[in-house]
């Protein structure tokens, strides 16, 4: 630990699992106090004992991200409690897979809706105080190297991918006179519940063992290695510290070579 984010204030959405629970937690062991959302403040309780028992500060705040009065509430309730806001890490997001022909409105509004819209509200919400503040802040998208490439039956989680890396360079372009950066981390394959649950289908589907399917899936980069959460946490650091200065509306992978592959 470095005090890196020593009296920042940081949201982040997601946060109870995954790459958002272990932002969160780094975050918070670099010295800023978290704002850690959920569906339900229930579900951000593992997330909350980890980073209190490593001696930082948090709390939950709750939303349905499909649900933008919610999301309002949330970020309002983020900002009293925190006294202000530095940081807004948009990690939530869900992942699915389907042919076009045979896919319905209510899979692709509930995709577009947590995965683009949601952000959109976030940053909506949080970037009034931000400039009101007056001293910059940091804006920053989970997005996906799906955002940089064509994938059949994932066209409606890799629009949502497209879109908000284009949000976020517009966005950078917004609000970069008022000292605020914004940025986009692109992972590749990260070993978490989604990825677990995305590999189960894959496996349901091809009639392949499911052990088979995740490890080949998970290692096909460069590095031929399971990419960790902290990976993309530890950049997430970096882009909301010091370090990331001078970056902004940039779409920064983090994949082990999988883009290049």
């Amino acid at each position: 630990m470095t005090g890196e984010l020593a009296g920042k204030r940081a949201l982040v959405t997601g946060a109870a699992s995954g790459i958002g629970r272990a932002i969160a937690e780094s975050y918070a062991r670099e010295g800023a106090v978290v704002a850690v959302q959920a569906r339900s403040v229930e579900r951000a309780e593992e997330t909350l004992a980890a980073i209190k028992a490593a001696g930082g500060t948090a709390f939950a705040v709750a939303a349905d991200l499909t649900d933008g009065a919610a999301i309002e509430a949330m970020c309002k309730d983020a900002i009293e409690r925190l006294g202000g806001i530095d940081i807004v890490m948009n990690n939530a997001g869900v992942a699915d897979y389907k042919k076009v022909v045979d896919m319905d409105e209510s899979f692709w509004d509930r995709i577009m809706d947590v995965n683009l819209k949601a952000p959109f509200l976030v940053a909506k919400f949080t970037l009034p105080v931000m400039i009101e503040q007056g001293s910059g802040g940091v804006q920053l998208f989970n997005a996906s190297t799906n955002a940089k490439t064509a994938d059949a039956e994932w066209t409606a989680y890799n629009s949502t991918k497209h879109g908000l890396v284009g949000f976020v360079r517009c966005l950078a372009a917004e609000v970069g006179a008022e000292g605020i950066r914004v940025n986009a981390i692109c992972p590749g394959w990260v070993d978490t519940k989604m990825a677990v649950k995305a590999h189960e289908d894959f496996a349901r589907d091809m009639k392949e063992p499911y052990e088979k399917v995740f490890d080949e899936s998970m290692r096909l980069n460069m590095l031929s290695e399971l990419i960790p959460p902290q990976a993309i946490a530890d950049m997430a650091v970096y882009l909301a510290g010091k370090g990331g200065t001078y970056i902004t509306g940039q779409a920064i992978n983090i994949c082990a070579g999988l883009s290049v592959h």
